[in-house]
């Protein structure tokens, strides 16, 4: 699908608001295929904002309630919101779906203030 190609091309460049265009298209398209509720809720953030951003995903947890990587998202945007307990939950739930996100966690700039009761 070209539209695929342009979501990675438009990442790529940080043609944020292209890539919205597109992802959201995809996302409308293929429902059921939990990367374009991040790749659009990515690119929400970078061009619009990130309360936009939170409720795609927040949509999208609903259709994806396994996905760490919405979980993961979704407890970066809570932290930085200033929703240090649904960040610290939302976080946690994702390493427990899978152990990598652990390692993001230790390093990703968003969770600075839940960081030490994450673990």
């Amino acid at each position: 699908d070209s539209l695929t190609m342009e979501v990675a091309l438009f990442q790529d460049c940080g043609r944020w608001s292209k890539m919205r265009e597109a992802a959201g298209l995809l996302r409308h398209r293929h429902p059921k295929e939990a990367d374009w509720w991040i790749a659009e809720a990515y690119a929400t953030r970078r061009c619009r904002s990130i309360e936009e951003a939170r409720e795609i995903l927040l949509e999208g947890v609903e259709n994806h309630p396994e996905e760490p990587c919405i979980q993961y998202n979704l407890g970066c945007y809570a932290c930085v919101l200033g929703d240090c307990l649904e960040a610290i939950d939302r976080v946690r739930s994702a390493m427990a779906l899978d152990a990598n996100y652990a390692k993001m966690a230790l390093e990703d700039d968003d969770l600075e203030a839940v960081r030490d009761d994450l673990f």
